[in-house]
């Protein structure tokens, strides 16, 4: 699906302006939209794009900076693509800078660390000064990513979004089951269904698998938003999973685990040594009839099993199953919860490069030949709404309505810069109840008890 289009065959397929999306939003890109400080000199200014599209995202990247260009004479971009080594400390060393790159690539979590430190700069007047209206340009989960505490600190790319709200099936395994192969299970209990029906075992464990519910911070919580519970406060400051709807969740992955899968020594090993993007995966290899996974999986898909991704009879995508026993849940994904990206400009930046900074974070998190062109090229979804009506998308990708109403569908789970830790605390009581050390609901509140702990000393320093 990661085909390359050029510029002029892309704005074909979309079927608009090279300005639809800026006039959507009440302003042009580039240089007439003005900032909150003045407009952007007509001198050129330079600036270094801090980032890790790197591979063969690099040319992607310098295609977009390249278009970026045409229409913006005044600003030279500079693409400085970074290892991912030590990716974590570089950022956080360039942005404490007293020289740093004027836009740097960032986590969520570290987006919302260095903005509780005062290091980076929100951009709420550059928007407004602009006329943009980025709650009518992104998807809801996708630019609540970038807020912290009120104010706005990027535009995001990729999607947050698209990573916990769907499932990948396979029809072949679900028909040679019994199962209608082109019926996706759209509850917890269908799921359980199918998975009895499917799963095979042996003296050495499972032979065939319908499904695995995994586990760890994001396993266990995408499965809770798809139960109408909550991580946490709205505001951050109150754990929620431990409560009746989380509880519930556990305990559901749990019994599904031992009484489908004969126990989770048995789902690990079973996925033991493989990986999605290996072509010895179980799933490619018609042994697992469900497999939850991101967007990614499309190109991994492509890449891995070209026969199979060529035969929409083979396989399927749903949206993540939920509670069919609870009226309030829905389909659901936790966007942000399993990490996001946004581009932030330090505050020692000069005024002039912070200018054209927020000049090309403009073009490219909102423009068709910006960063909706770059995504498209790697078979992604933007998190520009607009940018994933391209017709193009419908035609390389049978399942492309699924992934939209993922998108349309997932939650900008709240966090916090000590996110990690609560995610270390939350993994380890998921494990202690799927080895039964502790029952679900005492495992959730000893988790629940510790992570507020850690959160009220952030709060309070």
């Amino acid at each position: 699906m990661a085909r390359k289009l050029t510029r002029r065959s892309f704005l074909k397929v979309v079927g608009v302006s090279a300005t639809t999306l800026a006039v959507a939003a009440c302003a042009a890109p580039g240089p007439t939209a003005a900032p909150a400080e003045g407009a952007p000199s007509a001198e050129r200014v330079e600036i270094e794009f801090m980032n890790w599209w790197g591979a063969h995202r690099e040319a992607l990247m310098d295609e977009a900076i390249a278009n970026f260009h045409d229409m913006n004479s005044n600003v030279q971009v500079n693409n400085s693509v970074q290892p991912w080594d030590g990716r974590a400390e570089r950022a956080a060393t360039a942005v404490a800078s007293n020289n740093p790159p004027a836009l740097i690539m960032t986590q969520r979590v570290e987006t919302y660390q260095f903005a509780h430190e005062n290091l980076i700069l929100p951009i709420d007047d550059y928007v407004q000064a602009s006329g943009i209206d980025p709650d009518a340009i992104f998807y809801a989960g996708e630019i609540n990513n970038q807020r912290w505490q009120g104010q706005l600190y990027s535009f995001p790319l990729p999607t947050g979004g698209g990573n916990t709200g769907q499932y990948f099936y396979n029809k072949t395994v679900l028909a040679e089951a019994g199962l209608d192969p082109e019926t996706p299970v759209a509850t917890w209990q269908e799921l359980t269904e199918a998975s009895r029906a499917i799963t095979q075992k042996d003296d050495l464990g499972i032979t065939v698998m319908g499904a695995s519910p995994g586990g760890g911070p994001v396993g266990f919580g995408q499965w809770l938003y798809c139960n109408a519970g909550q991580f946490v406060s709205d505001d951050a400051r109150t754990i929620m999973f431990d409560s009746e709807q989380g509880i519930e969740t556990l305990e559901w992955m749990v019994d599904f685990t031992n009484e489908i899968n004969g126990g989770i020594d048995n789902a690990n090993e079973f996925f033991a040594g493989t990986s999605a993007t290996s072509a010895d995966h179980p799933y490619y290899n018609e042994k697992l009839g469900f497999m939850f996974t991101g967007v990614w999986q499309f190109g991994h898909l492509q890449a891995t099993d070209p026969d199979m991704w060529a035969d929409t009879s083979t396989w399927g995508v749903g949206q993540m199953p939920y509670n069919g026993n609870n009226a309030d849940a829905a389909h659901a994904g936790v966007a942000g919860l399993s990490g996001s990206w946004g581009y932030v400009i330090p505050v020692s930046t000069p005024q002039d490069q912070a200018d054209a900074a927020y000049q090309w974070l403009e073009f490219f998190g909102t423009h068709e030949q910006g960063g909706c062109l770059f995504l498209f090229n790697q078979g992604r979804p933007s998190p520009v709404a607009q940018c994933n009506e391209n017709s193009a998308y419908y035609d390389d990708n049978p399942y492309w309505s699924v992934v939209l109403q993922s998108l349309a569908s997932d939650v900008s789970v709240a966090v916090t810069p000590v996110q990690a830790r609560i995610n270390d605390v939350v993994g380890t009581v998921v494990d202690e109840a799927y080895f039964g050390q502790h029952a679900p609901a005492d495992a959730l509140a000893k988790g629940a008890e510790e992570s507020q702990r850690i959160l009220d000393e952030f709060w309070a320093g």
